[in-house]
């Protein structure tokens, strides 16, 4: 089968990919919301010195408080060796670096190497054609030929899944965590044909908001849905209560990400609540399906979610490719959660990105 086969080929590619040693200095190409993230993660175990990035507009700018320069400045440095974080860009970025004469090597292929055990965990875990996409959409990151994603591609997300196409007469509330303009909410909505008992919509990007309430609105007009069943949090979603500034380079209108970085001073940011306490406070007993589209924020969400999901055990359809991390921690945390949760995984972009966990339990009582 197809996805025997990329998985042999991932493991050939990451165990031929070079690695950084002792002796170089490290960085990270890619100063966009990608690199961003995956600076915030790789800056507990590696020790990269900075960012850097073609973009002269990014040059110079602090991007989790590494500076970003041009690769031009690689130079300057003793033994240069460079993670590259956009897999969409990797082989010009690849071409540029071998033309430099700069080591470097595809940050996916780095972090599988790295996690191959798990990753192989989570492979084995799957069905069949879970399999074929998640193996299918790895060889595609860890290669930096991202030219066969479409064949792995689906429509519907979210929603592909039978499980997950009729949702009518669930007894929980449904939760809409990155909820933008309400295109997933609505979709909820006419899905459930209107029997939800209760929506929750998160949404911290304040034109987002504004529109959510709109569509809000509206659909309360047309499926005759009572205004208090529909609940619109202008708030992120994260693993505790607090406050979080926005990336300042990452203010577009449909992937706005927060940092733990205090950039308060240079750009607005928004309350985060996490799940677990904001139920309790609202006396939510019942959870039937949680999404999560959160600009890199999933891991957070989930583990500020851990009472909910173990309690209610709700059908969940999680984002993880905003973080080829995800692609295992968040799998192996929520089995470990709820043992009896079946997971199958679906892609949904032309690229690397729209990739969705999808969490069930196939008997439910």
């Amino acid at each position: 089968m197809d996805y025997q086969q990329n998985w042999k080929k991932i493991k050939e590619i990451v165990n031929s990919t070079p690695m950084p040693e002792a002796s170089d200095t490290l960085f990270l190409f890619g100063g966009g919301l990608m690199g961003a993230l995956a600076v915030s993660v790789l800056k507990d175990e590696l020790e990269i010195i900075a960012v850097c990035d073609n973009d002269t507009e990014k040059q110079n700018l602090t991007i989790e408080g590494l500076p970003c320069i041009s690769p031009q400045k690689l130079s300057d440095y003793k033994n240069p060796f460079v993670f590259i974080s956009t897999v969409k860009y990797y082989p010009v970025i690849h071409q540029q670096l071998t033309t430099m004469g700069v080591r470097h090597c595809c940050l996916d292929a780095y972090v599988v190497r790295q996690h191959l055990a798990e990753f192989e965990t989570v492979f084995q875990m799957l069905d069949n054609e879970s399999r074929r996409v998640y193996a299918g959409i790895l060889l595609c990151r860890v290669s930096g030929d991202v030219s066969d994603a479409e064949k792995y591609c689906c429509d519907n997300q979210y929603f592909c899944l039978p499980k997950f196409r009729y949702i009518h007469n669930e007894k929980g509330a449904f939760v809409d965590c990155g909820a933008f303009v309400g295109d997933t909410l609505e979709e909820m909505v006419k899905r459930s044909l209107g029997t939800a008992p209760k929506l929750y919509a998160f949404e911290p990007g304040e034109r987002a908001f504004d529109a959510l309430k709109k569509r809000t609105s509206f659909l309360c007009d047309i499926w005759a849905i009572e205004p208090e069943r529909i609940i619109c949090e202008k708030a992120g979603v994260g693993e505790k209560r607090g406050y979080l500034s926005f990336r300042e380079y990452t203010t577009d209108l449909a992937g706005m990400s927060f940092t733990d970085i205090d950039t308060s001073t240079k750009n607005a940011g928004a309350e985060i609540v996490d799940l677990d306490s904001y139920f309790t406070e609202k006396q939510e007993e019942n959870i039937s399906f949680i999404k999560a589209d959160i600009e890199g924020s999933e891991w957070a969400m989930l583990r500020g979610a851990k009472g909910t999901i173990q309690r209610c055990k709700p059908k969940l359809a999680i984002c993880v490719y905003h973080s080829i991390y995800d692609f295992f921690r968040i799998p192996l945390f929520l089995k470990n959660l709820v043992p009896e949760y079946q997971f199958m995984v679906r892609h949904h972009g032309d690229w690397d990105e729209e990739t969705v966990l999808y969490c069930f339990i196939s008997e439910r009582k």
